[in-house]
């Protein structure tokens, strides 16, 4: 079972330049998170480079505008964070 696993993070090729691209949208503590990286790789296989920076980018301004200092992949992940700081968050 494990031979069917895709390491899609570590693929070359313009996809890994595309994901290069989208991983120095992270903020620096949270560079080498390999959950992070593989969540990015997958959604950027999915939806592609433009809407993948723009879901970065509005995750970016929610962490920020709840000032929240764990891990980004954990924000990301995490709907107790994300609806505790909802009361704070306000979108363009």
């Amino acid at each position: 079972m494990t031979n069917k696993i895709i390491s899609l993070e570590d693929q070359e090729g313009p996809f890994r330049v595309m994901l290069q691209r989208v991983i120095r949208m992270v903020p620096d503590k949270d560079k080498s998170d390999k959950n992070l990286q593989r969540l990015l790789a997958f959604r950027l296989k999915i939806d592609g480079e433009a809407a993948t920076s723009e879901y970065l980018v509005r995750k970016i301004r929610e962490i920020i505008q709840c000032s929240y200092t764990g891990s980004f992949y954990e924000f990301i992940k995490n709907d107790a964070v994300k609806k505790e700081c909802g009361s704070h968050l306000t979108m363009p």
